[in-house]
């Protein structure tokens, strides 16, 4: 069964131009664009005239570990899609998230939702804008795209010398974590970076202690952990921040410093 989200997202954009709003193509059903913290959801309780007034904060963090491989690179496993992985922050776990957008679920279609977050209906499907097209219908469903809910900030970017001829910027990931196998430029603190998911690692630790798991477990999460660029909502329609001339903060980074990159 297609699965899918045609929903209103707006994006105020300091990159692209003063003022510059995009949204959605064709919202079926409204939401209201509140970012949030689902680990300590904040979201508003006043009844608006769309919906039942019921929001909830849904995790846009589509990562996934498979708990009997750990290194193996595995899609969320969501009601009628694809994919085998235990989602880490979304779904049963939209708890340990640190990044999500306040949902009204009284005007989420069931065929769009995680059943399982303890809302009777469910949360929006997660997905991450870096998946390729097969894996975004695997997890979407057919005639489906992956938008990023939120923009990458200057401290989201870190050098990587082994791209191009002199380094390149590009945004962090888990890896980058000080022992962990990428650069070794983050100690993922709360002031570290602008959007990281799960910062001082809190959302892993927990997921790795009701599972039960060990340092391996950890270590996979961690490595499992990202900014902005790789959160989004499955939907319809264009994504705003696909547009040809945007550029995100990195690529900005990499443009006024004169960095060829790939």
């Amino acid at each position: 069964m297609t699965r899918w989200l045609s929903t209103l997202l707006v994006y105020t954009s300091a990159f692209v131009g003063a003022g510059l709003l995009a949204t959605a193509c064709d919202p079926s059903y409204p939401i209201t664009s509140f970012r949030c913290d689902p680990s300590e959801p904040n979201c508003p309780t006043d009844k608006f005239a769309s919906g039942s007034g019921k929001y909830v904060c849904c995790s846009d963090d589509a990562a996934a570990i498979d708990l009997a491989d750990t290194d193996l690179a595995v899609l969320p496993a969501y009601m009628g899609g694809e994919g085998t992985g235990t989602p880490l922050f979304s779904g049963p776990n939209n708890h340990l998230s640190t990044s999500g957008f306040c949902i009204d679920l009284s005007v989420v279609p069931l065929s769009a939702a995680i059943q399982d977050v303890g809302s009777g209906q469910g949360c929006p499907l997660p997905c991450n804008p870096t998946w390729d097209s097969g894996q975004v219908a695997d997890v979407c469903g057919s005639g489906t795209v992956c938008c990023q809910t939120q923009e990458l900030g200057p401290l989201d970017c870190v050098l990587d010398p082994d791209l191009g001829d002199s380094g390149c910027y590009r945004p962090v990931t888990g890896t980058d974590i000080m022992g962990l196998g990428g650069v070794n430029a983050s100690d993922w603190s709360t002031s570290d970076h602008d959007t990281h998911q799960s910062p001082n690692g809190s959302g892993c630790r927990d997921f790795v202690a009701a599972a039960a798991g060990n340092k391996e477990l950890e270590n996979a999460c961690f490595r499992r952990l990202s900014v902005a660029n790789q959160r989004g909502f499955c939907q319809s329609g264009a994504c705003p921040l696909t547009v040809p001339e945007y550029r995100d903060a990195c690529e900005q980074m990499n443009d006024a410093e004169g960095r060829t990159c790939p």
